[in-house]
């Protein structure tokens, strides 16, 4: 523990950095009757030591503000002094804010001026996308996704962000300005079991870190095109920026719920609870003195039925099992379910978010940090109603922080430097037994702990089989062990100085990552811990029986943690110690200000090294498989890349505005690609039948590149109403793709064997059209739409993985992606009534309305038979195995229907004394569409599979099974989609979610 100290002390010290986002003020001061340059006036920020004096040219600057919403007051002796309210400062653009002061002579007192937030941002040379905290509370939705989602060139597929057209592992995802990224690019971080084939839709990528949106200060999307000062995320960046404690003490208690005694499956007024509750307090204000502030957000998050979906309750009364799968026929269950909600789901989290500001100048200090705690036991399938006790439960914590520090040379000089740290880390396990695998299937420790009984000492009770369909019995083993830490070390260094109309930026960022996985199916358990009796269960036994089915490295195959890679006396690979890949840049920006012209000029040099295995000899590999071990692994090697970005923006008039933009990016690619356990390898690599592989393994590829062009322009054609039409055209490079190399010596010589290979490349082009409508006679709205056409040779790594076994060929036609939607949008419309209008009933009385919309995305029609699928999966064609799947039409040429969507919240604020209770009602879906997202690739659409309407492929299961195995199908298959769900993943489901009505009451202090 003093050594991890010593090492936290030693980053602080030599500067390995992370920043926060600040922006800044500049404008002029001039005399209101004579329009001349006042030189020395006062330009200060209220509340802050921030602030300025004026030049020779009543010109001033404010550098390093943090984002937020301020009083800034403008003085110069003989003059009244003049104070504008609500200045909205964005994270890296300059709010120009100009005063003109009366003399004492002509007035008498101050002048008090309430500003108005830009229509257009002058100083942007790149499409940045704005959502602040006043625009979050009012929409009628709590996702943070969602609100990204909501902006023009980015969307939202399976929980999942994309950008531009561009693969979801390429969006970067920042909080204060340090990267929360998931820099493996997928949920859980790495492949569950040793040969477990990773589900692409379980493949979140995303951020690390819970944010409550109480405790945002702001939101912002670039959409690609950003400035040399930002890395590592090809498509874009989403930043965060928390809160800052005000001057004045303030505080709220926020809480809304679903439940309204309609849980589970009963209505309320035409709508279904999920078990829903959540609770949010936040305080700030000065700690002491005025020069240390303080904000803090803390929630309780609740829900049962995390992921809400249209789903039918039925009731079939007592069936009885006939011993198909090897249970005691004649056995019989009572089969029934809900309505809506689907049993055994729960979520339990606790969040806090909070920032510490010490405002001493020239000294500025900024803690930021979050934490979460939660718990979830998931279900996803009907076949497990009978055995909710032993459900799989996942714990997962997250841990940021970090600190800034900025220290003012001079009023126009500053050098700013923080550290980082971030740590996120997950476990799965069974419920009873936790990390004691070993009494996961032992029939005396599940009797003792559950009272179920076994058919022998580690053979589990046998399935019923109802009419052809699996339902698992009592005491049924679901869950394996896993975990998983994923974290880093790191931060920035730079120099910034305001000289003229330069502002020059000079810096140097670096993180250093530790992620470890440990991971053991079912199946594994099984076979390599209750194969062998008791006798033979040495320790050294055990380990060489775990290296078969122990996905594993940072943790030996017993789950402890090591720190270091151990090799045998042979010099070999033993175990694998944890991957700790490593970033490191330097940067040039130059920003130059001009009333004409802005430019955005840097120079960006990355190195990277992703800390990945590749063989000494691809075409000869070399491997024990008794022990599972490929031989002659060897360390890849450090890239290194230099990245130039030019951005311009032209203001022809203070409403009118041009903006050009061209940028050279790079990025890693998803580095769960390149990490698996030393068990994985050999398996990957001498299978003789590739296509059995859908998930190989990428031996030290290149990093991505991506070249952007952006093209845009701004027009604010009245004092409320403005709109901004941006181009763009990318070229993406380098994308994983699933590709052969053949063996050219050894026993499987004359074979190939796949890995993932730098190959992929897409093309995007895109129009984005924002309109933007201040608020005049209490409406205030804007709208998004995105036109787009993304096509490249795969949407996904392993998207091409059947046919390049099948034909050893990989494929290089371009193609419509799947995640590609040619037109996508959002309406938002607020109307409310301000204090003293609308008569006691209406003050303070509002109504949000959020439409989305958009067309549907490409799929392929297909056919195929039912291969080696059960009964009861009703030959499903699906994602996890394209093989059986024969194309009917050109790759995705058909495309799912339109998505419409319509949202309203509706609020009213009352005061009593200083208490200010806002009281809200919010409908999601409001219509309760039933809005079709997939479809079945055999008929393209979502409500018949084409199953038993082809009597070649359900025939035998009906002649067997007979009119009950039809009535099952359809609830079970048809009706609630759970062969969907198994074979392609609950996110992806064939309708969007239903209707869901929540009330709540947040009361400020």
């Amino acid at each position: 523990m003093r050594n991890k100290f010593k090492i936290f002390v030693l980053l602080v010290l030599i500067s390995q950095f992370a920043f926060a986002q600040y922006g800044k003020i500049s404008g002029r001061v001039i005399d209101r009757e004579t329009k001349e340059p006042l030189i020395g006036a006062s330009v200060v920020i209220q509340g802050t030591t921030l602030g300025a004096a004026t030049d020779v040219n009543g010109n001033y600057v404010i550098l390093n503000v943090p984002a937020g919403v301020y009083t800034v007051v403008a003085s110069y002796v003989g003059y009244q002094s003049v104070t504008v309210s609500g200045v909205q400062v964005v994270a890296g653009l300059t709010r120009e804010l100009n005063f003109e002061l009366p003399s004492t002579a002509i007035e008498l007192k101050a002048v008090e001026v309430v500003a108005e937030r830009p229509l257009i941002e002058k100083s942007a040379t790149n499409a940045i996308r704005v959502i602040t905290s006043s625009d979050v509370e009012k929409l009628p939705v709590r996702d943070i996704n969602t609100y990204f989602a909501l902006q023009a060139g980015v969307s939202a597929q399976y929980g999942r962000l994309y950008i531009r057209g561009s693969r979801s592992d390429e969006v970067g995802y920042m909080i204060e300005g340090a990267n929360v990224t998931n820099i493996l690019g997928a949920s859980t971080g790495a492949r569950g079991g040793a040969f477990a084939s990773r589900d692409r839709y379980r493949a979140l990528g995303g951020g690390l870190i819970t944010v409550i949106p109480e405790a945002l200060e702001e939101l912002s999307v670039q959409a690609g095109g950003y400035n040399a000062e930002f890395g590592n995320a090809n498509a874009g960046i989403v930043q965060q920026v928390f809160k800052t404690g005000r001057s004045k003490f303030s505080g709220t208690v926020q809480f809304e719920t679903d439940n309204f005694g309609n849980y589970p499956g009963k209505k309320f007024l035409g709508t279904y609870s999920y078990g829903y509750s959540d609770l949010v307090v936040t305080l700030g204000g000065p700690l002491l003195t005025e020069k240390v502030k303080f904000f803090l957000a803390g929630e309780n998050y609740f829900i049962r039925d995390y992921i809400p979906h249209f789903f039918k309750g039925y009731n079939f009364g007592y069936l009885k099992d006939n011993g198909r799968r090897g249970g005691t026929k004649g056995d019989s269950a009572y089969v029934a379910w809900d309505d809506a909600n689907i049993p055994g789901r729960m979520r339990n989290r606790y969040t806090g978010n909070g920032t510490l500001t010490f405002d001493f100048k020239p000294l500025q200090i900024r803690v930021a940090g979050a934490y979460t705690w939660s718990r979830e036991r998931a279900n996803n399938s009907l076949r497990n109603i009978f055995n909710l006790a032993r459900l799989p439960v996942t714990d997962l914590t997250e841990f940021f922080l970090d600190v800034k520090a900025s220290y003012f040379i001079s009023a126009k000089t500053f050098i700013e430097a923080s550290v980082s740290f971030l740590d996120y880390r997950n476990t799965s396990y069974e419920p009873a037994f936790k990390d004691n695998v070993l009494a996961y299937d032992d029939s005396l420790q599940v009797a003792r702990a559950y009272g179920y009984t076994y058919s022998s000492r580690y053979v589990g009770p046998r399935p019923y089989d109802f009419y052809g369909f699996l339902f698992y019995r009592p005491g049924t083993l679901f869950a394996g062990y896993s975990k998983f830490q994923q974290g880093y070390y790191g931060g920035n260094i730079a120099l910034t100085s305001q000289t003229g109309r330069h502002e020059l930026k000079v810096g140097a960022s670096y993180q250093r990552w530790t992620v470890r996985h440990y991971g053991i199916g079912t199946g594994g358990l099984f076979r390599a811990l209750h194969s062998r009796p008791d006798s033979a269960r040495s320790e050294t036994a055990l380990y060489r029986l775990l290296g078969g089915y122990v996905n594993n490295y940072g943790f030996d195959r017993f789950g402890r943690k090591i720190d270091s890679d151990i090799r045998d006396e042979t010099g070999q690979l033993k175990e694998a110690g944890p991957r700790h890949p490593y970033f490191f840049s330097v940067y040039i920006q130059d920003k130059i200000e001009f009333s004409d012209i802005i430019i955005n000029a840097g120079l960006r040099y990355d190195y990277l090294y992703l800390d990945a295995w590749r063989l000494k000899d691809p075409s000869a590999p070399s491997a024990d498989l008794v022990s599972r071990r490929l031989l002659d692994l060897e360390k890849g090697k450090p890239r290194a890349y230099l990245q130039p970005r030019i951005g311009f923006s032209f203001p022809v008039t203070d409403r009118t505005v041009f903006h050009l933009q061209y940028g050279i990016f790079v990025q890693p690619p998803a580095l769960t690609s390149l990490y698996a356990g030393l068990s994985y390898y050999p398996g990957s690599v001498y299978l003789p039948s590739i296509e059995l592989i859908p998930d190989p393994l990428a031996f030290d590829p290149d990093p991505v590149k991506t070249t952007q062009y952006e093209i845009g322009f701004s027009q604010q054609f009245t004092d409320f109403a403005a709109f901004d039409i941006t181009g763009f055209y990318k070229d993406v490079r380098g994308q994983l793709q699933v590709s052969t190399v053949p063996i050219t010596s050894g026993p499987y010589a004359g074979t190939k064997y796949a890995i993932y290979a730098n190959g992929d490349f897409e093309n995007v082009y895109g129009l984005e059209f924002t309109l933007r409508l201040r608020r005049v006679a209490r409406v205030q709205a804007q709208v998004n739409y995105t036109l787009q056409d993304a096509r490249g040779t795969n949407s996904f790594a392993n998207g091409a993985w059947a046919a390049v076994g099948i034909t050893r060929i990989t494929p290089t036609l371009t193609v419509p992606l799947t995640y590609n939607q040619t037109h996508r949008g959002s309406i938002n419309i607020d109307y409310r009534f301000g204090k003293g209008e609308g008569g006691p009933l209406l003050e303070r009385f509002g109504v949000n309305l959020l439409i989305t919309f958009n067309s549907g995305h490409p799929f392929t029609l297909a056919t195929g038979g039912i291969a080696q699928q059960d009964a009861d999966d009703g030959g499903i064609l699906n994602d996890g195995d394209p093989r059986n799947r024969k194309p009917l039409e050109p790759i995705n040429s058909s495309r799912t229907p339109w998505v419409w969507n319509v949202d309203l919240r509706v609020d009213k604020t009352i005061s009593i004394g200083p208490v200010n209770m806002n009281f809200y009602v919010y409908v999601q879906n409001l219509f309760n569409t039933k809005n079709v997202i997939n479809v079945y690739y055999r008929t393209g659409n979502a409500y018949d599979d084409g199953f038993l309407t082809n009597p070649e492929l359900s025939g035998t299961f009906i002649e067997q099974f007979g009119q009950k195995y039809i009535e099952l199908y359809k609830a079970i298959n048809l009706e609630n989609r759970q062969h969907q769900w198994r074979f392609n993943g609950i996110l992806q489901d064939l309708f969007g979610p239903p209707r869901q009505l929540r009330a709540g009451v947040k009361i400020e202090l």
